[in-house]
C-alpha cells in the first residue's frame, strides 16, 4: 500500500504543479525588466504557487507515516506556505523589506523548533537556545540565498531538484521527492529546455515557499541524524549559499554595501559576459548533483571524514567561483555593478 501511495503522489504532485504553473501564466502577472534583471521583455510570474500546490497536494496523498513524523511534516507545510503566501503577495504588490525580513524571521524561528533544533555540529553539543539560533540562521540564509539566487532561468530548479533527490535518499522520505517533482512541474515552463528562454518565472512565491519547504525537511533530517549531518545539510545547498556569501564577501572587500541591488553573483557575471540562461542553469545543477553524491558518499565516513568533504567542497566552489569573477573582470568594466 505504501508503494501506491507513493506511485500516485509522485505523479499527482508534478501533474498539478504543471497545471497550476499554467493558470498562473494565463493569468498574466508580469515581471517587468529592472536594471537587475536578466530578461528584457516582460514575463509572467508567480509559477512557485504550482510547486506549493503540487507538493501539498503529494504529501496528502503520501503513504501513512508515525504521528511524529506527521506532525513534523505538518509544521514544515505551514511554514512553507506561510513563506510562499509572503511571496505571492510580494509577487502581486512590493513589499516593504523590512517587513519581509521580520516574517522570514519569525518563520525560520518557528520552522527551527519545530523541525530541529540542530545541538550538534559532530563537535559536541550545544545548548538548545543555540542550536535554536543556529538552526533558524541556516534556514533563513537558505530562503534568502533561493531567493538572491532566483535570476536566471531554471537555475534554482537545477539546484532544488538534485538537492531534493538527494534529501530523499538520505532521509528515506518520499516528502522531499514529492517536492521535488512539484518543482519538475514548473521546470516545464521555466527551464531553457526547448527553448532559448523560460516562459515563465516561479516568482517570490516558488523561492521563498520551496526554499522553506525544503530548509526544514533538511533540518529535520540533521536534528534526528545527529553527528555531521548538518554539514551535509549545508552541502545539498552549496552553489546557491556559497554564490550569495562569496559574492558578498568579495562586494565588501570591494568597499560596495554588500546589502544594495547588484548583478555581481557569479551566475549574473557569466550571463553578462555572454553565456546563455541554458548554460548557466547546466552549469550550477551540474555542481548541486555533485553535491548530492557527495553527500550520499560522505554517510558512511565518520564526522570528521563529513567536514572533510564539506570544506572541500567548499574550497573547490570557492575556485570556480573565483575563476568566473576573474573571467569577468577582463571582459567588463565593472563587475559589481
Amino acid at each position: 500500500m505504501a508503494g501506491t501511495g507513493l506511485v500516485i503522489a509522485l505523479p499527482a504532485s508534478f501533474l498539478v504543479s504543471l497545471l497550476v504553473a499554467r493558470l498562473v501564466m494565463a493569468a498574466g502577472i508580469l515581471d517587468h525588466p529592472n536594471a537587475r534583471s536578466s530578461h528584457s521583455d516582460p514575463t509572467p510570474r508567480g509559477g512557485g504557487l504550482g510547486v506549493l500546490v503540487g507538493t501539498m497536494t503529494g504529501w496528502a496523498l503520501m503513504p501513512e507515516t508515525s504521528p511524529a513524523e506527521a506532525a513534523s511534516l505538518s509544521g514544515i507545510a505551514i511554514c512553507g506556505l506561510m513563506a510562499g503566501g509572503l511571496g505571492l503577495l510580494d509577487d502581486l504588490f512590493v513589499l516593504s523589506e523590512r517587513l519581509k525580513f521580520l516574517v522570514l524571521l519569525a518563520l525560520s524561528l518557528a520552522i527551527a523548533a519545530m523541525a530541529g533544533p540542530v545541538v550538534t555540529l559532530g563537535l559536541g553539543d550545544w545548548p538548545w537556545w543555540l542550536g535554536l539560533a543556529g538552526s533558524a540562521l541556516f534556514v533563513f540564509t537558505t530562503v534568502n540565498a533561493v531567493n538572491f539566487m532566483d535570476g536566471s532561468d531554471g537555475l534554482i530548479l537545477a539546484c532544488l531538484v538534485p538537492a531534493c533527490l538527494a534529501l530523499g535518499i538520505l532521509t528515506g522520505s518520499p516528502a522531499p521527492w514529492i517536492l521535488a517533482a512539484a518543482l519538475a512541474g514548473l521546470a516545464v515552463w521555466n527551464a531553457p529546455i526547448l527553448r532559448e528562454r523560460g516562459r515563465l518565472f516561479g516568482g517570490d512565491v516558488g523561492a521563498l515557499g520551496a526554499a522553506m519547504l525544503l530548509a526544514g525537511l533538511a533540518l529535520d533530517w540533521s536534528a534526528g541524524a545527529g553527528g555531521g549531518s548538518a554539514w551535509l545539510a549545508a552541502l545539498l545547498v552549496l552553489p546557491l549559499l556559497g554564490d550569495v556569501l562569496l559574492t558578498m564577501g568579495a562586494r565588501v572587500k570591494a568597499g560596495r554595501s554588500p546589502f544594495l541591488a547588484h548583478r555581481a553573483h557569479a551566475y549574473q557575471l557569466l550571463i553578462r559576459t555572454g553565456a546563455s540562461h541554458r548554460t548557466v542553469a547546466l552549469l550550477w545543477g551540474g555542481m548541486s548533483v555533485a553535491c548530492g553524491a557527495l553527500a550520499l558518499i560522505a554517510t558512511a565516513l565518520p564526522v570528521a571524514g563529513q567536514i572533510a568533504v564539506f570544506v572541500i567542497a567548499v574550497l573547490v566552489f570557492a575556485g570556480i567561483h573565483n575563476r568566473i569573477r576573474a573571467r569577468a573582470r577582463t571582459q567588463l568594466d565593472d563587475i559589481y555593478q
